[in-house]
């Protein structure tokens, strides 16, 4: 099966999502090395990222270790501002970028260009940093939790990209992905735009729970994490509902704004 991947890939070599150069696999694969604290995945061949592109991801190297919220690159093993005031819903989070440069550039097409193949991809290095918590804590959780879109966003974008990136999850790590358990009951402003008081508002009240919670640990899939008004309202109807535990997994963070 190796050699036919190889055979495949020279055949039909990948060609880079940010900068349309051709993928060198063994030039991708290898550890993923953060500046602050190295973790050591395998890149999968599945990532359509040249080597020259990863090496500059903006990682999210130093954050608060309750909400990954970005923080300064000399602090370490904090907790930011908002958390000590007022802490979040679920019990924690990993974003693994910085909402910044080419990152924002793999979201925003997926999400609104239509890339849904780029969710493979951002899968499967979201994959790389769930196994490593999981190993780190000894913490598998029974389910992950793709945020819902209410059914006429779906309908007009023809997908929804945390399900998509969580069906990569799924299939390297075999955790189940719960479709149906929470629903988007009422349609709601896009959250972009908003600042955070006004997307607290405007999240709050929008999800309701389908049937009978069988979990005690789930982890929310999201693309991005901004205020964390969504995940948090999500993990505030999980915990109402007899979820001893919620996480939330993004591909990135972004810096909380005013």
């Amino acid at each position: 099966m190796e050699l036919f991947h190889r055979l495949i890939n020279n055949l039909f070599p990948s060609r880079c999502i940010l900068c349309r150069q051709t993928v060198h696999r063994h030039a991708v694969s290898g550890t993923i090395v953060n500046e602050s604290a190295a973790y050591e995945p395998m890149v999968s061949e599945r990532v359509e990222i040249c080597s020259d592109c990863f090496r500059v991801l903006p990682f999210n190297d130093t954050c608060c270790i309750s909400c990954a919220l970005p923080l300064p690159a000399d602090t370490n093993n904090v907790l930011c501002g908002h958390c000590i005031s007022k802490p979040p819903r679920f019990d924690y989070c990993y974003s693994l970028f910085r909402y910044e440069n080419e990152i924002i550039h793999l979201v925003r097409q997926l999400k609104f260009g239509e890339k849904i193949s780029y969710a493979r991809s951002l899968g499967e290095l979201l994959c790389c940093r769930l196994q490593a918590e999981i190993e780190r804590t000894n913490e598998m959780p029974d389910c992950l939790l793709p945020v819902p879109l209410h059914n006429s966003r779906l309908r007009q974008r023809g997908y929804n990209q945390s399900i998509e990136i969580a069906r990569v999850l799924a299939s390297r790590l075999a955790i189940p992905v719960d479709y149906d358990m929470v629903r988007r009951q009422r349609h709601t402003e896009a959250q972009s735009g908003l600042n955070a008081k006004q997307r607290h508002k405007n999240i709050s009240n929008a999800f309701t729970i389908s049937g009978q919670v069988k979990y005690k640990h789930v982890l929310i899939i999201d693309d991005v994490v901004t205020t964390g008004a969504t995940v948090n309202e999500l993990a505030r109807l999980l915990k109402r509902n007899k979820v001893e535990r919620v996480g939330v997994l993004s591909v990135a963070r972004a810096p909380i704004k005013n």
